[in-house]
C-alpha cells in the first residue's frame, strides 16, 4: 500500500464526529422505529413480504385473466389462506386432544407423579446411603411449605390476577385477527403495485441507502429464517416421533412447545431433555433414556451443522454475534426481538457501512446529495 494511500485512510475530526453522531442517529431512529412505528404497519410489511413471495405464481396465474392481477392475486391468497387455516386447525385439534386428555386423567396423572417420586426418593436414599424415607421426608415438607403458602388469599390474587389479563388479551387477539385479515387483503392491492414500488425505490434520491438496506435484509430473510424455519420444523418432527416411541401421551404439544423453546437463545432442547432423561435413568427407564438422549444428539447436530454451514457462511454473521444480536433483541422488543434483532441489525450495519463510504468520499455534505 502506497503512502499516499494510506493518507486517504485518515480520517479528520470532523469526518469522525460525522460518523459517531450518524451512526448514532441510525441506530435510535431504527430502534424508535421498530419498538413504537412498526407495531402499527406490521400488517402490511408482512403483506408486502407475501405479495414478493407469490409474485411468480401470480403472474403466471393472470395469464388466464388477461393480464390482470388482482383476480390472480385473490385466488392465490384465498388458496394460501386455506392450507395455514387446515395446517393450524390440525395442530390445534391435535394439541387440544392432548390437553384435554392430561385434565380429565389429572388425579391418575398425580398418582404417577407421586409414585415416580417416591421412587426416585427410595433409589437416592439408596444411592447416597440415607435413612430409608429421608428423602421422601424431605420432599412432603417441601410440598407442605408451598401448601401452606398458596393460602386462599394467593388463590384470590392469582383469579383477580387472571381476571385483569382476560380482557386485554381478548383484546389482543381481536386486533391480531382483524390484521391478518387486513393482511391478506392488502396482498390482493399490492400484487399489483410491487412494479409501481420497484419504479419508485429506482427513481427516489434514496436509492442507495434503500438498495445497502434491502440488499442485507433479503440475505437474512432468504437464508437466515429460512433456515431457521427449516431446522425448528426438522426438530418438531424429530422430537415428536421420538416421544411417541417412547409412548409419551402428549408426544405433540411437547414436541411443538420444546422445538419453539430451541429457536430461543441460550436455551436449546437439552434444556428439557437432559433433565428429562436424567430422570428416566433415577427412574430405571433406560430405553426411554436412550431415545431422548439420540434425540437431544440428532436434534443439536440438525441446529449445529445447518447454522454454521448454512447460516454463518452465507449471512457473514458468527453465531456468537447472532446470540447476542438475539438476547438483546428480546431484551429490547421482547418475544418479537427474535425477528426483530437480526433485522434491526442488519438495517443498521447496512446504513452506517453506507455512511461511511460517504464521508470516505467526502460527499456527504455535497449538494447533489440531497436535490
Amino acid at each position: 500500500m502506497s503512502g499516499g494511500e494510506i493518507m486517504q485512510e485518515v480520517w479528520t475530526i470532523k469526518q469522525k464526529f460525522l460518523f459517531i453522531s450518524g451512526s448514532f442517529a441510525i441506530a435510535v431512529s431504527i430502534f424508535l422505529g421498530f419498538k413504537y412505528v412498526f407495531p402499527l404497519i406490521s400488517p402490511f410489511v408482512i403483506a408486502y413480504i407475501i405479495a414478493l413471495a407469490i409474485e411468480k405464481p401470480v403472474n403466471k396465474l393472470s395469464k388466464l385473466f388477461r393480464g390482470k392481477k388482482h383476480p390472480a392475486s385473490t385466488i392465490i391468497v384465498v388458496l394460501l389462506a386455506i392450507v395455514i387455516f387446515v395446517a393450524l386447525a390440525a395442530l390445534f385439534y391435535a394439541v387440544f386432544k392432548e390437553v384435554k386428555n392430561f385434565f380429565v386423567n389429572y388425579q391418575y396423572n398425580m398418582v404417577v407423579v407421586k409414585q415416580t417420586a417416591a421412587k426416585i426418593c427410595f433409589n437416592l436414599d439408596g444411592m447416597f446411603g440415607l435413612r430409608e424415607g429421608c428423602c421422601m421426608d424431605a420432599l412432603e415438607m417441601c410440598t407442605r411449605y408451598i401448601e401452606k403458602a398458596f393460602n386462599e388469599n394467593a388463590s384470590s390474587a392469582v383469579v383477580n390476577r387472571v381476571a385483569e389479563i382476560s380482557l386485554p388479551a381478548i383484546v389482543k387477539i381481536a386486533v391480531f385477527i382483524g390484521g391478518v385479515f387486513v393482511s391478506f387483503i392488502s396482498v390482493i392491492y399490492l400484487s399489483d403495485k410491487l412494479d409501481v414500488i420497484r419504479d419508485w425505490c429506482n427513481s427516489t434520491h434514496f436509492r442507495e441507502e434503500i438498495l445497502a438496506v434491502t440488499s442485507s435484509l433479503k440475505q437474512l430473510m432468504s437464508v437466515y429464517y429460512r433456515i431457521e424455519l427449516l431446522i425448528t420444523i426438522i426438530n418438531i418432527v424429530v422430537l415428536t416421533v421420538g416421544f411417541f416411541i417412547i409412548g409419551n401421551s402428549y408426544a405433540i404439544v411437547l414436541g411443538v412447545v420444546i422445538g419453539i423453546l430451541d429457536m430461543l437463545p441460550v436455551f436449546g432442547t437439552g434444556t428439557v431433555l437432559i433433565p428429562w432423561l436424567l430422570f428416566d435413568l433415577a427412574c430405571g427407564n433406560t430405553f426411554s433414556a436412550i431415545v431422548l438422549l439420540f434425540v437431544y444428539a440428532v436434534t443439536w447436530l440438525v441446529r449445529e451443522i445447518m447454522e454454521s454451514k448454512c447460516v454463518g457462511d452465507r449471512v457473514g454473521i458468527s453465531p456468537l454475534v447472532m446470540l447476542i444480536i438475539i438476547f438483546v433483541g428480546i431484551l429490547v422488543y421482547g418475544v418479537m426481538g427474535f425477528i426483530l434483532g437480526p433485522v434491526s441489525y442488519c438495517m443498521a450495519k447496512a446504513l452506517i457501512l453506507y455512511l461511511k463510504t460517504v464521508i470516505g468520499r467526502g460527499t456527504l455534505n455535497d449538494k447533489k446529495n440531497f436535490e
